[in-house]
């Protein structure tokens, strides 16, 4: 049995990522959270994850 979490299996199903932030102001005073929120699509991407 293989170690990865992520299987091929997984990776067939869709996967969306919906990112948001209440208001703009949220958006200049929370910057670490809009950052770690778009850091889950780099982590789907480099899990194998396809962008389209």
């Amino acid at each position: 049995m293989s170690d990865q979490k992520v299987t091929s299996n997984h990776l067939r199903k869709t996967a969306y990522l919906y990112v948001r932030q209440s208001s703009m102001k949220q958006v200049i005073e929370n910057t670490e959270s809009t950052q770690r929120q778009y850091a889950l699509k780099n982590r789907a991407l480099a899990l194998g994850w396809r962008l389209d």
